[in-house]
């Protein structure tokens, strides 16, 4: 009688301890066919474990990163499979907050000879009348293209007041053409140069550019000195008025304003280049194109203006 009043409860036992054993089965499997995380990715990738990455990036690469922008941080190493703990790839904190993803020039060339159609680089260095550097061409090859991407970076727009810059400025220059380079031919994007920390940050204007007009000629005549600098301008001087004409040529009002509508467009800014002979009269109308045009489109006036400065050659 025992025995059998035993049975009913035995074979409920059995039961739920197979229904566990399904779950336990399920769960394992759902495990499995789930695709592991950027973390895990990236634990496998290094040969570590996940918990010792973690604290070994939070306490370095990664240091005072938020969760969510550790995990940002991770997704995009993995996305170009560059290595944190060697610094390829690092965590800088932007002005107004956040974190940017920064790497350096070995994280860049990785990335450039991992791209399955990569086909080599080759640099060009474009020295003035006089033998000194004044920009470096930098020209990539892809399999799949008939011709090469061809981009110019230029010394007097690309150089800092920092000691890599000061020390050895041709070998910089080299860098930031590869790396512009890189982006032209391959579209890399949400990464920025170690070089462009202090000059652009996510959601943040360049801060050297400076949108405040100087004076026109016309102004300074008046009044007889330059009032952005107090120095006294000579009425005589047609060289130094020339000088002003060209650095104040895109800021002009009355008239001018109002044939060129209320804002330049890209193709006007473009055509004004076009016509420029000297290479002062380029990089003015380019500053002077800044207010009117969207971040692309002043990045694509950029390109358009480093080729006409080519043409042109410097000191011109």
């Amino acid at each position: 009688m025992n025995a059998v009043s035993h049975r009913p409860a035995r074979a409920a036992a059995v039961a739920r301890q197979d229904e566990q054993i399904a779950q336990n089965v399920t769960t394992i499997e759902a495990q499995k066919r789930r695709p592991p995380s950027a973390l895990a990715m990236m634990a496998m990738r290094l040969g570590v474990s996940e918990q010792n990455l973690t604290s070994t990036l939070k306490s370095t690469v990664f240091k005072n990163c938020s969760d969510a922008e550790f995990v940002a941080l991770v997704i995009v190493a993995n996305e170009y499979k560059l290595n944190p703990l060697t610094k390829e790839i690092y965590a800088f904190a932007a002005k107004g907050g956040g974190i940017v993803p920064l790497v350096s020039i070995d994280g860049w060339v990785k990335i450039m000879n991992d791209h399955p159609q990569f086909d080599g680089i080759e640099f060009n260095d474009l020295p003035d009348e006089n033998g000194k550097l004044y920009g470096i061409e930098a020209v990539v090859y892809r399999k799949d293209r008939s011709r090469p991407i061809r981009v110019t970076e230029y010394l007097d727009e690309c150089k800092r007041n920092t000691d890599p810059w000061n020390k050895t400025p041709c070998r910089m220059l080299r860098h930031r053409a590869l790396i512009q380079g890189a982006r032209y031919a391959f579209g890399f994007s949400g990464i920025y140069a170690d070089d462009e920390a202090e000059v652009q940050m996510i959601g943040e204007p360049v801060a050297a550019r400076n949108v405040t007009p100087p004076p026109t000629r016309q102004q300074t005549a008046a009044i007889g000195h330059d009032p952005s600098t107090g120095e006294i301008i000579d009425q005589e001087d047609e060289d130094a008025a020339r000088e002003l004409d060209a650095q104040t040529s895109g800021w002009q009002d009355g008239p001018a304003d109002n044939e060129r509508g209320e804002r330049l467009t890209l193709d006007q800014a473009m055509a004004e280049i076009d016509a420029c002979e000297k290479v002062i009269d380029v990089n003015a109308k380019l500053e002077a194109a800044l207010p009117d045009l969207t971040d692309d489109e002043y990045d694509e006036l950029r390109v358009h203006a480093g080729v006409r400065k080519t043409e042109l050659g410097a000191g011109k």
